[in-house]
C-alpha cells in the first residue's frame, strides 16, 4: 500500500543519511549488513521499538531483493543484531480497549440478544484472554 510504501522510504531515507554521515559506503552486501548493524546499534541505544528495526530490514529487502529470504546476498550480522535486540527487548503488547468501549459492545450484544457473547467478551476482557483462550474455557 503506499502508507506501507512511505513508511519503507522513510526508514531508508533515515539510514542512508546515517550512513552517509559516518562515510559508511553501501556498495557491497558486506559494507550494507556493517552500517545497517552501527545504524541498528544506534537507534536501540536512542529507544527506538524493535518494529524499527525490523521495518528497516524489511523496506532494504523490499527495494533490493537480492536480498532477505529469497535473494542470494545475506546480511547476516543485521539477522543476528535482531535476534539479540529480541532478547534484550522482547515486543510490546497493544494496550486493550479502553473499558467504555467493551461495555458499549456489550450493551449492544445484549439488545441483539447474544448473552453468551456478552460473557465471553466481558471475560476476556477481565481476564486478557484472546479469544481463542476464551472460546477454550
Amino acid at each position: 500500500s503506499d502508507v506501507t510504501q512511505s513508511g519503507y522510504l522513510t526508514k531508508l531515507s533515515l539510514f542512508e543519511q546515517f550512513a552517509a554521515d559516518l562515510h559508511f559506503p553501501l556498495d557491497s552486501g558486506e559494507n550494507i549488513d556493517m552500517a545497517m548493524v552501527n545504524y541498528l546499534d544506534q537507534i536501540f541505544l536512542d529507544g527506538a521499538d524493535m518494529d524499527d528495526a525490523t521495518r528497516l530490514y524489511t523496506a532494504w529487502c523490499w527495494r533490493n531483493p537480492s536480498f532477505g529470504r529469497n535473494g542470494h546476498i545475506r546480511l547476516s550480522r543485521v539477522s543476528r543484531a535482531l535476534q539479540g535486540w529480541k532478547k534484550l527487548s522482547p515486543t510490546t503488547t497493544r494496550a486493550p480497549i479502553p473499558w467504555i468501549f467493551a461495555a458499549l459492545i456489550a450493551s449492544q450484544m445484549v439488545l441483539d440478544g447474544v448473552l453468551v457473547g456478552v460473557v465471553a467478551l466481558i471475560t476476556m476482557f477481565l481476564c486478557y484472554l484472546r479469544p481463542g483462550e476464551a472460546m477454550r474455557l
